[in-house]
């Protein structure tokens, strides 16, 4: 282990100030010319993450929507030999075709065919789009993902990689990196890191090993629309009598078939918000769970309990689905309730059901939220909008009480217009053919409004349109995002776009309390790092964490040469630069201290404040202080030894007492063979293991074999080194303001 933690020659603050701004941006490959096509912004991207996929074998390209991360991939595609892509099944088709573009051979495979059992390619690279939807560690799409990069290079692509939980981050990292791969960089274990939700160490974390900037920080914010903020309308879908009448007989329902109450306040809450949205949402919804409760009350009568996937047909829409990632809820085994106890609900249900189908009879009468809709539509006078649902049944109402009227509907059961069904392709060329790439179509069949769910809220490029109806809300500020993403963006056609809010009526609003919910989730997402987020009533909620880095940054990349350090007249603080090294790869790492006695500073806000301070200070001539390196020489020393140490997972350690147990059967039959390749197995999981690894060991284990040799281990076999390569010094004896 080596390591030189001196503060090395006295030399000007500028000189110290260029060492800090190259160390800045981290690792970039400034030996490759990415190609042409790329555009300015792009470039730099493009060499940062070849970097960090040499170093890390991996990478997050966490850039804000729009700013093109699908070419920055496919340049980095353009460097492999057997390039993979799994992106969502609706953007396949344009990822063929942008691919082709760039002539960048890509074999792709959609996350629904990995959630069916499809298995992901072997490629040297593998991209992974859309990257948040593998952040459930218990799905089957992201086994697959996990079990097939064993010996890959990963790329994950995703403005939002925390939806819900700092957990959300760390399962994604987990696909590439071993859990204790960042100790060096003040992460001990990944594991532990998502269990405390420790923002502000993972947000040092991400700094790391991800690209993460907002138009501002690309230096392209004049190419994307600014956002403007609209009104907010709470109107019912309902008349308000009826509306509280179909929440209290909600109230009382009694999910019989469910044992825990957290699952039956998830339905409830489902319930809820079809009825914010429209009330043939609520009728379809309620017909799926009266089919429910009879196919429960012909199992209950066999003396049967009815199964598990049969439940989740109560949820089986886009926004049901959504609601079971965004809670992380599991909906449990059914119960077997007494069958007098399942006709009651019944009974329950189908009252309620018999009032909704009532009032949608009427056709949209007393419907105040549809005709609001109908205002907003009639003052654009014809301009491009796309109105967001969370129902199919609602977009389906809104087309009929419009009249279909240059009306586009897309869901995830297929497009339509007026005339009838339509391939997808075909009507987002009618709505916006510019953004397809598409000619103009014939004035008689262009679309003004195109009626979503947020099946179109991900990939797809919709900038003829410029203004966005949040009709109904989403649980995640995700959705919100994804949503503005499709039309402020790179290649719009307007130099503003509008936002216009609905929120769910009074009474169901507390109820739902879904503004609040957006509100701690996007704080969540900015104290990580998401270059952009949403919340209600605020489109575009700028995260910028890292963008300061950016205009301070110094091109040409980091280079370690002799140790240098300054003082100036700033507060009593430090930024020191780091050179972390294992083998012939370095990575560089800015840490900030402050106060006296002095602490590590990792939240990245007071860390720009600090790094203003004392890029901007005039020069003093006193030492370093003693108190300042003696800490840092003691961070970096428990860093070290954090590094050593290995990963601490719970599955790591399960996985080291099988393994140690079946040694101990091998000695005493004296079988070599099985001794030898657990050995190996011991000596990799102490190295650190990828989750796929992991996985295909307990696999092997369970059928009572010992797999291959181990692949998609984390230890180099090198011990890290840390060279000093400058610090500056700030001299003043008074405390910073916090202010």
């Amino acid at each position: 282990m080596a390591w030189c933690l001196g503060p090395g020659t006295r030399v000007l603050p500028d000189a110290v100030r260029d060492v800090i701004r190259s160390a800045l941006p981290g690792p970039a490959d400034q030996t490759w010319d990415p190609p042409g096509w790329l555009l300015p912004h792009q470039r730099p991207a493009a060499q940062r993450l070849a970097a960090r996929l040499e170093i890390f074998g991996g990478a997050l390209l966490a850039d804000a929507v729009g700013l093109g991360k699908t070419y920055v991939a496919l340049a980095l595609a353009s460097r492999a030999e057997r390039p993979v892509a799994t992106v969502p099944a609706a953007l396949l088709a344009q990822w063929e075709r942008t691919a082709r573009r760039a002539r960048v051979p890509l074999a792709l495979v959609t996350h629904e065919a990995l959630s069916r059992g499809a298995a992901l390619p072997r490629g040297d690279l593998v991209i992974a789009d859309e990257a948040h939807r593998f952040r459930n560690p218990e799905t089957r799409r992201y086994d697959a993902l996990a079990r097939g990069t064993l010996d890959a290079r990963v790329l994950l692509l995703t403005a939002t990689p925390l939806v819900n939980q700092a957990a959300d981050v760390i399962h994604l990292l987990r696909l590439f990196l071993v859990d204790h791969a960042l100790a060096l960089y003040g992460v001990p274990s990944l594991e532990r890191a998502a269990a405390g939700n420790r923002h502000d160490e993972l947000a040092h974390a991400l700094s790391v090993v991800a690209v993460a900037r907002t138009p501002l920080a690309a230096r392209v914010e004049e190419r994307v629309p600014a956002v403007q903020d609209g009104a907010t309308y709470d109107d019912a879908c309902l008349p308000l009598p009826a509306l509280r009448d179909l929440v209290r007989r909600i109230d009382n329902l009694a999910f019989p078939t469910l044992g825990e109450p957290n699952a039956a306040q998830l339905l409830r809450l489902h319930l809820l918000s079809r009825l914010a949205s429209s009330a043939p949402a609520l009728a379809g919804t309620l017909r799926r769970h009266r089919n429910y409760l009879e196919r429960a009350i012909a199992a209950a009568r066999r003396g049967e309990r009815i199964r598990r996937r049969v439940l989740m047909e109560l949820l089986d829409d886009e926004d049901g689905a959504q609601l079971l990632l965004e809670f992380g809820a599991e909906v449990p085994e059914a119960v077997a309730p007494h069958p007098s106890a399942l006709l009651a609900e019944l009974e329950r249900v189908q009252e309620l059901r018999d009032l909704v189908r009532n009032h949608c009879t009427h056709g949209g009468a007393g419907d105040l939220k549809a005709g609001r809709l109908r205002d907003v539509l009639a003052r654009r006078n014809g301009s491009k909008t796309i109105v967001f649902t969370t129902a199919v049944a609602t977009a389906r109402h809104l087309a009929r009480l419009l009249a279909w009227q240059r009306i586009v509907v897309v869901t995830g059961h297929g497009a339509q217009i007026a005339s009838g069904p339509l391939a997808l392709a075909e009507a987002l060329e009618l709505f916006a053919p510019s953004g397809q790439g598409a000619r103009a179509p014939a004035r008689a069949a262009v679309a003004d409004v195109l009626v979503a769910t947020d099946l179109a809220s991900e990939g797809l490029n919709l900038q003829d349109a410029n203004a966005v109806v949040h009709y109904d809300l989403p649980w995640s500020p995700l959705r919100l995002t994804q949503r503005l993403g499709r039309i402020a963006r790179l290649g719009s056609l307007h130099r503003a776009v509008d936002v216009v809010w609905f929120m769910p009526a009074p009474p169901l609003a507390e109820r739902l309390a879904v503004s609040a919910r957006l509100a701690v989730k996007a704080r969540a997402q900015v104290a990580v790092g998401t270059p952009a987020t949403s919340t209600v009533g605020q489109a575009l909620l700028a995260g910028g964490l890292f963008d300061w880095r950016e205009p301070c940054s110094r091109a040409g990349g980091f280079r370690v040469g002799a140790p240098c350090f300054a003082v100036v007249s700033g507060p009593r603080a430090a930024l020191f630069v780091l050179a972390w090294q294992v083998g012939t790869r370095v990575v560089p790492e800015v840490l900030a201290m402050e106060g006296d006695p002095p602490e590590v500073v990792l939240e990245e806000r007071r860390v720009q404040q600090l790094a203003q301070a004392l890029m901007c200070a005039p020069v003093l001539r006193g030492a370093p202080p003693s108190l300042y390196m003696d800490t840092l020489r003691r961070v970096v020393r428990h860093r070290l030894a954090s590094a050593q140490t290995g990963p601490r997972d719970a599955e790591t350690r399960r996985l080291v007492r099988r393994i140690v147990r079946y040694a101990r059967v091998a000695a005493r039959k004296r079988s070599i063979g099985t001794l030898g390749a657990l050995d190996q197995w011991l000596d990799a999981l102490f190295g650190g293991l990828r989750v796929g690894a992991l996985r295909e060991l307990a696999a092997g284990l369970d059928h009572r074999g010992v797999p291959p040799a181990a692949a998609g281990a984390g230890a180099s076999g090198c011990m890290p080194a840390v060279t000093l390569a400058a610090a500056l010094f700030g001299d003043r004896p008074e405390s910073p303001n916090r202010s």
